[in-house]
């Protein structure tokens, strides 16, 4: 891709948002929740260019103080080629995941990295408190794939998961931002595995 592109369209885009997330308790006695392992937020790619996550912190749903977290396997997933994986962000940490616009702008260097939230289901009354800054574009940034790359490559470079519809099925090269996240939307409502 071209020099500087990722720089330049990162450094000129108004679509930086910061969300303070706040992951209600889980009802521990449902069969539902402990069979999965997105019960606080399914499978997903985020669709813009990446996404900084900030450590999570859980906290007691009644008091709001701040607790330990009470189940090992609770948090953030990333899936990788080799499976998923359980990560946590040191406190004094930042973590940067990459979007689908870098998987395209890029011609597939980079990938999108599914990812999911595992809630507490051992203990009831706990909640998860993130704050991620995602930074995208604007809706009518076309979504191109570089001269020199196949859109082939950019597809092959998806990590893929079962619960995240696949790249192909949403993007054509040079579909605008917008466009490319209604289709994305409709599809997550829409897919099964």
């Amino acid at each position: 891709y071209p020099e500087g592109l990722l720089y330049n369209e990162l450094k000129s885009t108004e679509k930086v948002k910061a969300r303070l997330l706040y992951y209600f308790p889980l009802d521990p006695s449902s069969n539902d929740v402990k069979k999965q392992d997105d019960s606080w937020i399914g499978w997903h790619n985020d669709s813009g260019f990446l996404t900084a996550l900030a450590g999570e912190i859980y906290v007691d749903h009644a008091t709001g103080k701040e607790i330990e977290c009470p189940d090992p396997l609770a948090g953030l997933y990333v899936a990788t080629r080799q499976g998923p994986r359980h990560v946590t962000i040191p406190s004094d940490c930042m973590a940067i995941q990459m979007g689908e616009c870098a998987q395209i702008v890029s011609g597939g260097v980079f990938s999108a990295t599914p990812h999911c939230v595992r809630g507490v289901t051992n203990h009831s009354g706990v909640a998860r408190v993130s704050l991620p800054c995602f930074v995208d574009t604007p809706p009518m940034y076309e979504l191109c794939k570089p001269v020199d790359s196949t859109e082939k490559e950019v597809l092959n470079s998806a990590i893929p998961h079962p619960r995240v519809p696949p790249l192909g099925q949403r993007w054509t090269n040079g579909i605008s931002f917008g466009d490319f996240l209604q289709k994305t939307f409709s599809l997550y409502y829409d897919w099964t595995s």
